[in-house]
């Protein structure tokens, strides 16, 4: 699945005018303003109540899991808040800007410390298999080291920031600033962050301000949508047609980012900054918009025959996935497995193969009702692998991922007690076959 960058924390406060409504940025709180921890619930960021960190708590045990006092400003209803681990992950830190209510609830899937180790060793290339050279044209990319097979994970970065995406809009931007600076400042790796940074990009914009605007992504934590940054994922350069993918693993809080097709020695690796079905137009406005470049890359270069026969496939795709759970609600199951194998077809040609997650369910039941019980199997396994094979899945993944589970340990039972029917009935017809050429030896010597 791709992300898009979402400028609406940044940009509001970008626009946002001098006027106020109480708003103050605070480090040391007086004793009658209680705002860091106000009203928290138990959060697993782990094993302590934030509700003990307040304007009196300078006892660092009182903390944790955090490494630095929770760094809040005053809002309307409820205090926003910077809240940091500069060791975890992996000693590059993560700082998260939220309410307390968001922090105690929302992110309440971290259930396990940061550096829990949370992928098989075979599915990782260590050490990564690319490095970080200047590319003409796009600044800074990706480029393999070796050859990389189509399957494998890349990389795995943890965000180094998180912002709830919904931000107060009765601060001042020096406010916004000051709680960028300090979430960004206060990481254990700094400046991995700061080096990302292509200055100046929007008019007025600091630099903390300018690299978080170019360099974010949309994620989803619990239906919520928040901003991340990860310092690492952001070398790679953008392509329409990209040869790896991204994915989001909520429980981890890191993106990884997985060949999608075999990557050869010296060639970029890419991935994709728009939602996919956009059309070259749409893709191209929207790069310019929120990612501030121009694509140059070989699909949006080509001729406008190509790029139209593109945009026709992308198209289709999206009719494709309007009408296949239609015509599957319908019965028509033929009609809708003819529409779905062109569409899969489509997303390989377009290099989407990381949009498809939820569509596979479609042909699995499909071909179930009809009896393709190793087609329903194919594709049953395609959606375990959305869940499971690219991460961590979160709650509801965990409990789709059993649902899964129990589904291809029945298709796998069923698939062999189908071949023992077969093979008992090759059997029979073969038994009746000699019978029945018995007898009519039996027939010709009696005449």
């Amino acid at each position: 699945m791709a992300y898009i960058a979402l400028t609406t924390f940044l940009t509001s406060a970008l626009t946002l005018s001098h006027f106020t409504f109480g708003g103050r940025a605070t480090s040391e709180l007086p004793d009658d303003d209680e705002l860091c921890g106000r009203g928290l619930p138990t959060t697993p960021f782990d094993r302590t109540a934030l509700t003990t960190i307040g304007p009196y708590s300078y006892d660092p045990s009182a903390w944790s899991p955090w490494t630095h006092r929770p760094y809040c400003i005053e809002a309307n209803e409820e205090p926003w808040c910077v809240y940091t681990n500069a060791a975890s992950p992996k000693g590059h830190g993560i700082s998260i800007i939220t309410t307390p209510e968001i922090a105690g609830s929302t992110l309440n899937i971290l259930e396990h410390p940061f550096d829990q180790k949370f992928f098989a060793p075979e599915k990782i290339y260590l050490p990564r298999p690319y490095k970080v050279v200047d590319i003409p044209g796009k600044g800074k990319g990706v480029v393999a080291t070796q050859k990389i097979e189509k399957g494998k994970a890349i990389l795995v970065d943890h965000a180094s920031i998180i912002a709830a995406a919904e931000y107060p809009a009765d601060v001042m931007r020096e406010e916004v600033q000051d709680l960028l600076a300090t979430a960004v400042n206060r990481l254990g790796e700094p400046e991995k962050v700061l080096r990302l940074s292509r200055k100046g990009r929007d008019e007025g914009a600091t630099e903390i301000e300018d690299l978080l605007l170019t360099n974010s992504f949309t994620v989803g934590i619990q239906g919520k949508e928040f901003i991340a940054l990860f310092a690492d994922l952001s070398r790679f350069n953008h392509d329409c047609k990209p040869n790896a993918f991204i994915y989001f693993s909520e429980t981890t809080l890191a993106m990884t980012v997985w060949a999608s097709r075999d990557i050869e020695p010296g060639e970029e690796i890419s991935i994709t900054y728009s939602a996919a079905g956009l059309s070259s137009k749409e893709r191209r406005e929207t790069l310019e918009k929120v990612w501030g470049f121009k694509c140059q890359c070989s699909l949006c270069t080509s001729s406008p025959e190509v790029i139209k026969e593109s945009d026709d496939n992308r198209a289709q795709i999206r009719a494709y996935q309007g009408s296949i759970p239609n015509l599957a609600q319908e019965g028509k199951f033929e009609e809708a497995l003819k529409q779905a194998e062109h569409m899969f077809e489509l997303v390989d040609e377009e290099a989407l193969t990381d949009q498809m997650s939820d569509m596979y369910e479609y042909p699995a039941r499909m071909y179930y009702q009809i009896g393709n019980l190793e087609k329903a199997l194919e594709y049953t396994l395609k959606v375990k692998r959305e869940i499971d094979g690219f991460g961590v899945p979160g709650k509801y993944g965990q409990e789709k991922l059993r649902a899964m589970e129990g589904i291809i340990r029945r298709l796998e039972k069923e698939i062999v007690e189908k071949k023992e029917r077969e093979e008992q009935f090759k059997k029979q017809a073969k038994l009746k076959g000699k019978y029945g050429k018995a007898q009519r030896m039996v027939i010709n010597i009696s005449q």
